[in-house]
């Protein structure tokens, strides 16, 4: 395996950034309205915060299957546990919830083992392919995702990371939030036009 660095893979991703993002925003809110519906039905909390990792993990694996699977340039390879995106031969990544360290939970079977480890080869993947994680953080609150982090690591060391910002753009994509839609004409419309007023020279 190839140990890039930083610049090597953001220049590789870059073109992804804006989906990798909407994917995870997607799969979390998925949650959220599946625990909004758990109250509304009168269900008791869940008890264990990994059940709520494990539910994101999935939902982004199915929204990441779905957009990633269109594209030539990315092969997704499904595992029992896990799923694996292969960006233009030279990335390979998979999702995880990041700690306060920026780095993915992870149970340390011998497979998680030989994926952080930069130098281990992946049956199947291509050998000069690095190694990363996107690893997602929510706010305090558990509300909404804060951070979507490109993370890569040598065991429980992190090497470097960075963050895909909220401007980040793509080809086939701008990147540009639309504003809302004015109001029909013959609807109210709160906004208030104020005319400045002359200055007392001019108005004479």
């Amino acid at each position: 395996m190839s140990r890039m660095t930083q610049d090597e893979v953001k220049v590789a991703l870059s073109p992804y950034h804006g989906r990798i993002k909407q994917v995870v925003i997607e799969g979390f809110d998925e949650w959220l309205r599946v625990a909004a519906f758990r109250v509304t039905s009168g269900y008791s909390s869940v008890l264990y915060s990994r059940t709520v990792a494990n539910y994101v993990f999935d939902a982004i694996a199915r929204n990441a299957q779905v957009v990633f699977g269109r594209e030539k340039t990315i092969r997704v390879r499904q595992e029992t546990q896990t799923i694996k995106f292969i960006f233009g031969g030279k990335v390979i990544v998979r999702f995880k919830k990041g700690d306060e360290d920026n780095l993915g939970k992870n149970i340390l079977t011998q497979a998680v083992l030989d994926y952080l480890d930069p130098q281990q080869t992946l049956p199947g993947f291509p050998p000069e392919a690095a190694k990363v994680e996107i690893v997602w953080k929510a706010n305090d609150i558990g509300t909404a995702v804060e951070e979507v982090i490109v993370v890569a690591r040598d065991g429980n060391t992190l090497l470097w990371s960075y963050r895909i910002d909220d401007d980040a753009d793509e080809a086939g994509g701008s990147g540009v939030l639309p504003f809302p839609a004015g109001p029909a004409p013959d609807e109210f419309s709160p906004l208030v036009v104020v005319k400045p007023r002359k200055p007392e020279r001019e108005s004479k």
